[in-house]
C-alpha cells in the first residue's frame, strides 16, 4: 500500500508551504507528478481535486523533475518508495492515508498462443490468493533480496515471455547483474503452474505496454496497475497485490510531528474498527472472500477501496471474523443466518450487496441439462424444495440427508463442497444440507445413484470441463462468466449476498433513529387521544 513520501517543495513561488500534510497539496498551487500509463494519476484527481497532476514515464524521471522543482511532490506505489530511496535521498514519508490504493495486475497480450491465459492466470492467482503464497512473497520482499522462491526446469517446447522493467524494488530489479523481486518469484510460480518455460523481456517502464501490443511479450509483471486507457487493446488478470500511494516532496523537519500523528491515528483507528453499521463504512477495511465466488467482484463494485482478504472455505473466513483478523466477510444470506445461530457477537448488515440464482452446474451441451430442468421444475411446483429448506433451516434437532433406497440403473458423480453449511456440510460423519436433499430428490426422480465428491469450490467448474465430474452443486451463482465455460440447470434457489460483521458495542445510528421516531410516534398519538 502506498505511503505519502513528502520533501521539502520545490516552491516557485515564496508565498507557497511546504507540504506536510496529503491534503494540504489540494490545491492549483501545488503539482503532483504520477506514472504517465497508471490509474494513480485519476485517483489523485478524485481525492485531490484542485491540485495540478503532471505525468512521467517512470519514477526516475518525476524524481528528478522534483528535485529541480518542476513539481511539489509524487504520488507512487508504498513499497517501490521505500525500497527505491534511502535516507540519503532526501525524501521523507508523510504517514498519512490519503486513501488512494493501486491494484497491482498482469497484463496480457490478447493474441497469445496459450488459449484461454486469462482464466488460467486468473486461477492461479486465486489460488496463490487462498494459500497465503502471496501475501507471504509480499512479507518476504518487504525485508529481504534474495529470491524466495527456486527456479526449476521445465521440459516444455512453449515459452512464455514476461516483459518486466526491472526498476521497480522490491517487484523487480538488478542486484549481482541478475533479476530479482517478488515479481519474478511471481513469474516462477507461473512457470511451475502452467508447466511452461519463461523468458524475462527486460522493458522500459513506458514501452511496457507497446511490448504487447507489438507481440514482443506474453504477459507484463512489472508492478503493472490496470489502467482505463488501453483496455480495449490488453487483458488485465486480477489483482495479484493491493498498495497504498505515497507523495514525495523534498524533506523538511516536521517528521516528530509526523509521527505524533501517526500513533494518534492509529489509535483513533483501533478503537474505531469494530463501528461498522453500513457499507459505506466498509470502505477500506479488511473483508474476507471466499476464493471463486462472485463476491470477489460483488465486493470491489459496491464497497470502496476494500482490502479483500482471500479464504478457500467459509469456515477459515469465519474463524479469521472471530479473530479479528478481517473486519467483514461476504457470504450468501442462508449462510449467514446459520453462523450466527452459533455466533451470538455477529450481525448481518442490513444493506445487501447482490441477489444471485443458484444452479446446478454440468459441462457445456450436457445431456443431462434438459432432464435436470425438468426435475427442478417439478420440484418447484410441488413445493419440494422449499420443504427441504425449511428443513434444514427450521429444525433444531439432528436431521439427516435423504437415503439412497432405490433402485438405480447408473451412478452420477457430482461435485460439492461440504463447507458450505446449510447447503453442504458434514453431520455425524456423512453429507448432509439443503443442496445434497436436492441433488437426491432428483437422483430418486431419474432412477440413478449419487456419488459426491467433496473439493475446493474453485476446483469444481475445472472439475466438470475435464470430465471429473457429472454435475456440481454447490449453491454456485449463475454468471455470464462462468455460462462460458458450462452450462447451468433452471435456478433452484434464489439467495442475497450480505456482508457479516463483529456486532458493535454501542447502537447503530439506524436504531438510535428508529427509536426517536417510535417514541415521537408515541407522543403524537397521546396527544391526538387527549385532544
Amino acid at each position: 500500500m502506498g505511503i505519502l513520501v513528502a520533501c521539502f517543495c520545490g516552491c516557485k513561488e515564496q508565498s507557497k508551504e511546504p507540504l506536510t500534510s496529503v491534503f494540504q497539496a489540494n490545491s492549483p498551487r501545488y503539482t503532483i507528478g504520477v506514472e504517465d500509463f497508471s490509474t494513480v494519476g485519476k485517483s489523485v484527481a478524485r481525492v485531490l481535486p484542485k491540485a495540478q497532476i503532471k505525468k512521467y514515464p517512470d519514477l526516475v524521471a518525476a524524481y528528478f523533475a522534483l528535485q529541480m522543482g518542476d513539481i511539489d511532490a509524487i504520488a507512487y506505489n508504498e513499497n517501490i518508495l521505500s525500497h527505491t530511496f534511502d535516507s540519503t535521498s532526501g525524501l521523507q514519508v508523510i504517514h498519512e492515508d490519503a486513501g488512494i490504493s493501486e491494484e497491482l495486475v498482469i497484463g496480457m497480450n490478447r493474441h497469445s498462443p496459450i488459449p484461454n491465459l486469462k482464466g488460467i492466470i486468473n486461477a492461479i492467482i486465486d489460488s496463490l490468493n487462498a494459500a497465503g503464497t502471496l501475501l507471504e512473497l509480499h512479507q518476504h520482499w518487504s525485508e529481504k533480496k534474495n529470491p524466495l522462491i527456486e527456479d526449476n526446469e521445465i521440459e516444455s517446447a512453449n515459452i512464455l515471455r514476461i516483459a518486466t522493467s526491472a526498476d521497480v524494488p522490491p517487484f523487480s530489479f538488478i542486484e549481482n547483474n541478475k533479476i530479482i523481486g517478488l515479481d519474478i518469484d511471481l513469474v516462477r510460480l507461473l512457470k511451475k503452474r502452467l508447466n511452461i518455460k519463461t523468458e524475462i523481456v527486460r522493458t522500459e517502464r513506458d514501452k511496457l505496454i507497446e511490448a504487447l501490443k507489438s507481440n514482443k511479450a506474453d504477459l507484463i509483471i512489472s508492478a503493472f496497475g490496470k489502467t482505463d486507457c488501453i483496455e480495449n487493446d490488453i487483458d488485465f488478470s486480477k489483482p495479484y497485490h493491493i498498495g497504498k500511494i505515497a507523495f514525495a516532496v523534498r524533506q523538511n523537519n516536521s517528521s516528530a510531528n509526523h509521527k505524533k500523528n501517526i500513533s494518534q491515528t492509529n489509535k483513533f483507528e483501533q478503537q474505531k474498527q469494530q463501528d461498522i453499521y453500513s457499507l459505506n463504512d466498509l470502505s477500506g477495511k479488511y473483508i474476507g472472500v471466499q476464493t471463486g465466488t462472485t463476491l470477489d467482484e460483488q465486493v470491489h463494485q459496491i464497497i470502496k477501496l476494500p482490502r479483500v482478504q482471500y479464504f478457500s472455505n467459509i469456515v477459515e473466513m469465519t474463524k479469521s471474523l472471530e479473530q479479528r483478523k478481517i473486519d467483514a466477510a461476504a457470504m450468501d444470506l442462508t449462510v449467514a443466518e446459520t453462523i450466527l445461530m452459533h455466533h451470538s457477537d455477529f450481525s448481518i448488515l442490513e444493506e445487501r450487496l447482490n441477489k444471485d440464482e443458484f444452479g446446478i452446474a454440468m459441462r457445456k451441451r450436457s445431456p443431462l441439462k434438459p432432464i435436470i430442468d425438468s426435475c427442478i421444475t417439478i420440484l418447484q411446483i410441488n413445493g419440494e424444495i422449499q420443504k427441504i429448506k425449511e428443513k434444514w433451516l427450521k429444525s433444531k434437532v439432528v436431521v439427516k440427508a435423504i437415503p439412497q433406497d432405490w433402485e438405480a440403473t447408473d451412478t452420477l458423480i457430482v461435485g460439492t463442497e461440504a463447507l458450505y453449511a446449510p447447503y453442504e456440510f458434514y453431520q455425524g460423519g456423512e453429507l448432509a444440507g439443503i443442496d445434497v436433499d436436492i441433488m437426491l430428490s432428483i437422483a430418486k426422480m431419474l432412477n440413478k445413484h449419487i456419488k459426491f465428491a467433496d473439493m475446493n469450490f474453485d476446483v469444481l467448474i475445472p472439475s466438470l470441463v475435464n470430465e471429473k465430474t457429472d454435475l456440481c452443486i454447490a449453491a454456485m451463482s449463475i454468471t455470464e462468466e462462468r455460462n462460458n465455460l458450462i452450462d447451468f440447470s433452471t435456478p433452484y434457489d434464489r439467495n442475497e449476498s450480505v456482508v457479516v460483521v463483529r456486532t458493535p458495542k454501542s447502537p447503530t445510528p439506524g436504531k438510535i433513529k428508529d427509536t426517536i421516531n417510535f417514541f415521537s410516534k408515541l407522543f403524537q398519538n397521546i396527544r391526538n387521544w387527549f385532544n
